[in-house]
């Protein structure tokens, strides 16, 4: 078993460009699939023109709900049905060191297994999705779970987040996504968990949505700094091709965002 990638691009180009262009560097005979959500045709036309040859797109509809566990549902069951094996990785994940013989290592613990789901583990509290998650969509049993975390409200946002925003209160759901899945498929020995630490070194900027709220949260000022402030120092590092081709409503937010943050907050992240 050879399995290959997925990276969902939600309204940022330049994450998933940068995330796609060290998985092209990191590994080796596998087909690098990309949706794009949460843009408008002009923006994934714009990123388009960027990607690395070799590259696939998949495309999913812009009227459809574009959550991350209804694009995963979709890739599943209708755009690659029949793969054997699916690593979906998150845009904003820059592996640092080849990726590669890690997944030759996985490969060779999936193939030979019965699973369905992988994931990875760690101490802390973590989404199963984070920062990638491999699914098999052809050994996938009837009756399998919806991929959607519980509750579940497809909102405007998820679709054009330069269009609207999300509410200020953010909601925890009782569970994430993939965690009904994951129950169902744990009862019947078909789940696969790996350790984090494992994991070739890699950087994870997190936080994209913050950049969709209508306003900041109080509660979270000193990981949002660390947060935008991590945002400010990628984008810097971005070609200027790159940024030109960035969606402007994000980058306006980000630039709003950093005005709002206490300097002395800032200062003792």
């Amino acid at each position: 078993m050879k399995s290959d990638l997925v990276v969902v691009s939600w309204w940022s180009n330049c994450l998933a460009l940068r995330c796609i262009e060290h998985l092209v560097a990191g590994t080796e005979g596998r087909t690098i699939y990309v949706l794009q959500v949460g843009k408008s045709e002009a923006q994934k036309a714009r990123f388009r023109r960027h990607l690395p040859p070799g590259v696939t797109e998949l495309a999913y509809p812009a009227d459809r709900p574009a959550e991350h566990c209804r694009v995963l549902e979709a890739v599943v069951g209708e755009l690659l049905p029949g793969h054997e094996g699916l690593w979906f990785v998150d845009h904003d994940v820059f592996f640092l060191d080849p990726l590669e013989p890690w997944l030759r290592a996985r490969d060779g613990d999936l193939g030979p297994s019965p699973c369905c789901l992988g994931y990875l583990t760690s101490g802390e509290r973590r989404a199963i999705t984070m920062p990638l998650v491999w699914l098999s969509p052809r050994r996938l049993p009837a009756g399998v779970p919806g991929f959607q975390p519980l509750p579940f409200e497809p909102l405007p946002a998820s679709r054009r987040p330069d269009l609207h925003r999300f509410a200020a209160a953010e909601r925890i759901p009782e569970k994430d996504t993939l965690v009904r899945a994951e129950e169902f498929l744990a009862a019947r020995g078909l789940v696969y968990r790996h350790p984090l630490r494992s994991l070739p070194r890699h950087s994870h900027l997190g936080g994209l949505y913050l950049l969709a709220f209508e306003r900041l949260p109080g509660a979270l000022d000193r990981w949002m700094a660390g947060c935008l402030a991590r945002f400010q120092s990628f984008y810097a590092g971005c070609p200027p091709a790159w940024l030109a081709d960035e969606d402007p409503v994000l980058l306006d937010r980000l630039a709003a965002w950093q005005r709002t943050l206490v300097p002395a907050e800032v200062g003792r992240v």
